[in-house]
């Protein structure tokens, strides 16, 4: 049996952490099942797929989270407008 630890994280991300274990398992266990000269293929195979699909659902889950803060707090206001600047002196003088 190998060596354990224990960590803290948040009860959102432990699917995540759970997804990510499992990934590194099965690579370690195709590594070593994988016909000399082809390991780096099958596991690139394996992993680039399911890589893209792990990023994609993080990607989601923090869009998610972004629209869900921003539909709490309410619609943005709209910007401030602002008059020209005011002249403060008299007539120009001429120039010769």
């Amino acid at each position: 049996m190998s060596a354990t630890i224990t960590i803290e994280i948040p009860a959102a991300s432990e699917a995540l952490v759970r997804q990510l274990v499992a990934l590194h398992e099965e690579l370690q266990a195709l590594a070593l099942s994988a016909v000399e000269g082809t390991v780096l293929e099958a596991c690139e195979a394996t992993v680039v797929p399911k890589g893209r699909e792990r990023t994609r659902n993080v990607l989601a889950d923090a869009v998610a989270r972004r629209i869900e803060v921003a539909e709490k707090k309410g619609a943005r206001s709209a910007p401030a407008r602002v008059d020209r600047p005011k002249r403060t002196g008299g007539p120009r003088p001429a120039s010769s």
